[in-house]
């Protein structure tokens, strides 16, 4: 019973010494205006770097949202377009039905979950596989161009060979003259491409744009692909034309994978023919 009491004189002492503290602190804060200040800003400053930094976060997930609801309009546009299309030409044309169909497509929209541009023979990883409807030999495109063909898939993911893989061609046209070539990574810089087989005769000048020529079933017609930056006589017969890419690969998130809907009628046609 003695130590319990020696307990309480020990803290009765320190109670009264925080308390006089604490009504000490109080009488001075709010008796001098320049203390008040302080204090003022003291808890505004804490205060806004608080909601600064909460900000940030919050539309940093707000900005995602954004992009993922943007990138779901635009494949529900795209395919809308895409039966538009096929509608119009029926009206046109009720013989052509057959013939447009197979150059109907579909897109599949996909997230980059893996990408790499720093050696030669790059590849992504969307998340999207065949329980999507993705099969090997799918083009994959963005916005702003394309990005490359879909090498393997399991069910829930897909391997993309990337257009900056040395092992690639693309079909594409010179847009002002009409002119074909390929298109190439030559494995040094992520933004820029070779075009090889444009005629010398072509009028190529910096700044024009180069598109899919829509030559093949993997990649529709006509997508930007991007800007002459330079080009020189390569042989006598052929200018080599570096292109400056529209896409930019080191920030890729959301692509779309095209699903032509008449590609084994047309490989089948093709293998006849050969």
């Amino acid at each position: 019973m003695n130590n319990f009491y020696e307990i309480l004189k020990r803290l009765y002492t320190h109670a009264i010494f925080l308390v006089l503290l604490g009504i000490s602190l109080s009488l001075y804060f709010n008796t001098t205006y320049y203390q008040k200040a302080q204090i003022g800003l003291l808890t505004k400053s804490l205060s806004g770097f608080w909601h600064k930094h909460t900000s940030f976060f919050t539309e940093l997930f707000s900005l995602r949202q954004t992009n993922m609801y943007l990138a779901l309009e635009n494949i529900k546009l795209r395919n809308q377009m895409e039966a538009y299309r096929l509608r119009l030409r029926e009206l046109q044309d009720s013989g052509s039905s057959f013939l447009d169909s197979a150059h109907i497509n579909h897109y599949i929209l996909a997230r980059v979950i893996d990408n790499s541009i720093n050696t030669r023979k790059n590849f992504l990883t969307i998340d999207v596989g065949s329980r999507n409807g993705v099969y090997k030999g799918m083009g994959v495109i963005t916005q702003n161009g394309v990005v490359g063909i879909v090498a393997s898939t399991s069910p829930n993911y897909s391997s993309v060979i990337s257009l900056l893989n040395t092992d690639i061609k693309v079909s594409v046209k010179h847009k002002k003259s009409g002119s074909f070539g390929a298109i190439s990574w030559d494995g040094t810089s992520y933004r820029k491409v070779i075009l090889d087989e444009i005629p010398l005769h072509c009028n190529v000048s910096e700044g024009d744009t180069i598109l899919t020529s829509g030559f093949s079933t993997i990649f529709p017609k006509e997508i930007p692909i991007g800007r002459v930056v330079d080009f020189y006589n390569k042989d006598g017969s052929f200018l080599s034309i570096t292109v400056e890419l529209f896409a930019d690969f080191k920030t890729l998130d959301y692509v779309y994978l095209v699903d032509s809907k008449g590609i084994n009628e047309i490989h089948q046609i093709q293998t006849e023919n050969r």
